[in-house]
């Protein structure tokens, strides 16, 4: 017999489905109206840009952040999570960020950097007027 596809998210008895739902959709709105404030420097577009370019490793690291992170999401709402999910979650994500430091500590050192633009001297002070 052929049984539909069916997801653990949606037989889930209890209410973690609805309020993990809704909590996404209160932290997308919460990020769009960010986003949409022009008086705000949150720009979404930094998450997978760099310097106004898309930048591959950073829409990558964004992909795979986001499906792990619903992954992780995913086991623990399936009652199938243990310690060790957890510490290679955090392992990925920790190594992730040392080796990109680790990596990135050579091109830091040799970059050139902006000069800080020069202030101009303050007027010089007035003179009393003779009386």
């Amino acid at each position: 017999m052929n049984q539909p596809m069916s997801f653990a998210l949606v037989e889930t008895n209890t209410g973690m489905g609805i309020i993990l739902a809704l909590t996404v959709l209160a932290l997308l709105g919460i990020l769009w109206n960010f986003q949409r404030d022009t008086d705000n420097s949150v720009d979404i577009k930094d998450l997978i840009c760099h310097k106004g370019q898309l930048h591959q490793g950073k829409f990558m690291r964004f992909g795979a952040w986001i499906v792990s992170t619903w992954g992780f999401i995913y086991l623990i709402m399936d009652h199938k999570f243990s310690e060790w999910y957890f510490a290679g979650y955090m392992a990925a994500w920790a190594g992730n960020a040392l080796i990109s430091k680790y990596l990135d500590r050579g091109n830091n050192a040799t970059s050139v950097t902006e000069p800080e633009p020069e202030l101009e001297p303050p007027p010089p002070p007035r003179r009393p007027r003779p009386r």
